[in-house]
């Protein structure tokens, strides 16, 4: 349950994967039926255990953003990288209240 969280709490952390609405270069991956570029290794590093401030300064950073919760469950970003598959993600989508 996300009630009483708050987004821009610091204790909450999650690993980062960023998507692109372009091509960014060698990485970056476009899965079948998705219309956004995805990568977990992002600038030859995986970032585990980031705030969601900090997550969002990495992928805008790399050219990028944090994906939707609709990319991310649609698996654009799967496989991209870092093993985070089965990890919590931040996303660029807001909790429903």
């Amino acid at each position: 349950s996300c009630q009483g969280l708050k987004e821009d709490d610091p204790s909450i952390r999650h690993e980062v994967r960023c998507c692109a609405d372009t091509y960014l270069g060698t990485g970056w991956t476009m899965k079948a039926g998705c219309s956004v570029w995805g990568e977990s290794d992002i600038s030859g590093m995986c970032y585990w255990d980031k705030t969601l401030a900090e997550a969002q300064a990495i992928c805008e950073t790399a050219g990028a953003r944090l994906c939707t919760a609709q990319e991310l469950m649609g698996d654009c970003t799967r496989g991209t990288g870092c093993g985070f598959d089965y990890h919590h993600i931040w996303s660029s989508s807001t909790v429903d209240t």
